[in-house]
């Protein structure tokens, strides 16, 4: 699942023309480890009463089974929403450090049950704990309850799945994402039964409450314990590394990078006849190609005055892995990289792509000029409130205040599903994706000034 493409990358990159980028070697590998969470024993009480496996799902993210038990105290964030551009801030004055933070289902506005990453969805909640240091989010939602509605959002669904899987982490400890706590998701019922009294109110009386804008409890009499009983195994997997040297003797020591994930989410089982295998042809194997087509191009054309990087990196949909241990093992000091170009889902062009650059205008403008050269209108985030970089690769090196781009074609109703398949891919839309790119790449390793960045105001990330 994690190291399937690294040798074919590794050798495509040689046969270019690149030079190995870690000591000699293509590959960077790092260790990580697996367990299966639906064998896995969960042992998860509130205030010392135990939760029923039926009555819960727990995404384990951050949680190490040799670890466990854990117990946190408990802090009550209304619906965990974070939008400043509304007005909209529920973590204001609570202090989340350490704890778990019980969040309800809503927003202050209606839902769109189509969505996953955004703000006022399970995903951005877990994010907003995370970079406040949060320890986990207890995500309070009726469809969640026993019998569940008839239908469910598409984040119920993928929360499910993800619950029901295997669970990859790295073996280092290293900071891997902002929402690397994980998420307790527990129905009303319990809630009412847990977290009622120290919340002041049922499940539907705090939603009444939170509706009218009324104050509720925030420091909460309780804690969460969960202890995890899992076999887990050690797997070796790798980023994939070649550079080429720059020709400047004072800006060789500058970085150009350009990134692509070349993982996916693997197979699972289906009934006789079905299709269960996750080809990923646009996530990612789209943004895979595109790099490899541009590296192909800088490496015939020679080295420029910058040094250039490539890295493929592992483990992008098991939680940012390859790009985190990366971030603790820079091969190019992040302080010396002058920009990241991250290619992730770009093979389903209708003559336009996505080119999300939070923090750097002048960024997003080269982006624009670049586009236009080859007949491909490069676009700005066009969701930007649900902080997409939180999920990308670009994320290791945006928190280290490195000026990012990330090109994308956006999401599609094959987004992890078997259905992404090759036939799908818009190829003539593609080539001009590369040409984007490859511009880019050239303009920035050939000398341009290095993108002015100013880190956005929403963009917090976790203390060490």
């Amino acid at each position: 699942r994690l190291l399937g493409g690294a040798g074919q990358s590794a050798n495509q990159l040689r046969a270019a023309g690149w030079e190995p980028g870690n000591n000699g070697s293509y590959l960077q590998p790092f260790e990580v480890s697996v367990f299966d969470t639906p064998a896995a024993e969960y042992l998860v009480s509130i205030n010392g009463s135990p939760i029923q496996p039926s009555e819960y799902l727990l995404l384990p993210f951050g949680l190490r089974p040799e670890q466990t038990p854990v117990e946190f105290e408990l802090v009550f964030a209304g619906h965990g929403v974070c939008v400043p551009e509304e007005g909209v801030d529920d973590f204001e004055d609570l202090e989340v450090a350490g704890k778990a933070v019980v969040a309800l289902l809503g927003a202050p506005w209606e839902l769109d049950p189509h969505v996953i990453h955004a703000p006022d969805h399970g995903a951005g909640k877990a994010v907003q704990v995370g970079t406040r240091n949060g320890a986990m989010l207890i995500y309070v939602s009726e469809e969640f309850s026993d019998p569940p509605p008839a239908e469910l959002s598409v984040e119920a669904g993928l929360l499910r799945d993800l619950a029901s899987g295997h669970l990859t982490q790295l073996v280092e400890d290293a900071h891997v994402s902002a929402f690397s706590g994980g998420c307790l998701v527990i129905g009303p019922a319990v809630f009412d039964r847990l977290l009622a009294d120290a919340t002041e109110g049922t499940y539907e009386e705090l939603q009444e409450r939170l509706s009218r804008g009324l104050p509720v409890a925030k420091d909460l009499p309780s804690s969460l314990r969960i202890e995890i009983n899992a076999e887990t195994t050690r797997h070796s997997t790798s980023n994939v590394v070649g550079i080429l040297p720059g020709t400047d003797a004072v800006l060789q020591d500058e970085w150009v990078i350009l990134t692509a994930h070349y993982d996916h989410v693997g197979m699972r089982d289906v009934p006789p006849g079905e299709d269960g295998i996750f080809n990923g042809a646009d996530d990612n194997a789209s943004g895979t190609a595109a790099v490899l087509e541009v590296a192909r191009r800088l490496a015939e054309a020679g080295p420029l005055k910058r040094s250039m990087m490539v890295a493929f990196l592992s483990g992008e949909d098991s939680g940012l892995l390859g790009s985190a241990f990366y971030a603790a093992h820079p091969i190019a000091p992040l302080d010396q990289t002058v920009v990241d170009i991250n290619v992730d889902m770009v093979g389903r062009s209708d003559g336009t792509v996505q080119g999300r650059t939070p923090g750097s205008s002048a960024l997003f403008e080269k982006a624009v000029a670049s586009g236009a050269m080859v007949g491909m209108t490069v676009v700005p985030d066009p969701v930007p409130t649900w902080r997409l970089l939180y999920f990308l690769d670009a994320y290791h090196f945006a928190r280290f205040d490195v000026p990012v781009i990330t090109f994308a074609t956006g999401g599609h109703e094959d987004y992890h599903q078997p259905s992404d398949e090759a036939d799908k891919i818009q190829f003539a839309e593609l080539e001009k994706v590369v040409k984007v790119v490859e511009d880019l790449a050239v303009h920035y390793a050939g000398g341009a000034e290095k993108p002015a960045y100013q880190r956005p105001e929403w963009f917090l990330t976790p203390a060490p």
